[in-house]
């Protein structure tokens, strides 16, 4: 028994239940502990008037609630044993078959979602795999594109204008979409990229524009390297009329 309470002095109060000789919530000790069933009764003396009395704790009885899994394409539905007074909330973190999953969505009993719920109101979960995530690729050389899917760890970030390996070639991440908009410029973990778009890498004989036009052109065709936003070239001076 590890309830504790602090009054207005900073004193810790161990133990605070109602006390029925007192009528009020007070400090206890505990004279004896037995297990009873799927819980424990204590005998307590309250720590003011001395009443001694039995409280009696109890777990609460278990749930089984339906899960719907998805890991990329895939989904299956398990169901596990929660706790009826536990409080689930979408965006928590739990393990289930040595993998980790992120709940997702949270049904009512009447079928609408809900941000937050207790167990005893829940009629379905959804949870996502949370510690690997699946990442659609679109890959650019040329005029001629092609799609594919990686798998990597959740929390693993993404750059835009960097260099990655993927089959044995290099490509340069051009745009991560995260499903609501396309960046050009930014960094995301993997589980909030929806489609990441990777275009060859510039070739040793890295192209060098020459005017301000060649320099837009080339940084809106992606052929500037690592550099989004490339120094402008320098324009020749002109000599001063003696």
């Amino acid at each position: 028994m590890a309830n504790l309470a602090q009054n207005d002095d900073d004193e810790v109060i161990e133990n605070v239940v109602n006390c029925p000789g007192c009528g009020e919530d007070c400090g206890h000790s505990v004279l004896r502990e037995r297990p009873r069933g799927n819980g424990v009764d204590f005998l307590l003396k309250c720590d003011e008037c001395g009443k001694v009395h039995t409280v009696e704790f109890r777990t609460p009885p278990a749930r089984t609630i339906p899960f719907m899994l998805t890991e990329g394409p895939e989904s299956r539905v398990v169901h596990l044993d929660l706790d009826a007074d536990e409080i689930l909330t979408e965006g928590d973190v739990f393990e289930h078959d040595e993998a980790e999953w992120r709940v997702s969505r949270i049904e009512d009993l009447e079928g609408k979602p809900r941000y937050k719920r207790g167990v005893d109101r829940i009629a379905r979960v959804t949870a996502l795999r949370s510690d690997l995530v699946r990442v659609k690729l679109t890959m650019t050389r040329g005029d001629d594109s092609e799609a594919d899917v990686i798998i990597v760890p959740g929390d693993k970030m993404f750059s835009t204008g960097t260099i990655m390996h993927h089959e044995g070639e290099k490509w340069r991440i051009r745009a991560l979409h995260s499903g609501t908009g396309r960046t050009l410029n930014g960094t995301m973990e993997a589980r909030e990229i929806k489609r990441m778009y990777l275009h060859e890498p510039p070739s040793e004989d890295e192209f060098v524009p020459r005017t301000e036009q060649e320099r837009r052109r080339a940084w809106q065709e992606g052929k500037l390297g690592y550099n989004p936003n490339p120094v402008k070239p320098e324009q020749p001076k002109n000599r001063k009329r003696r």
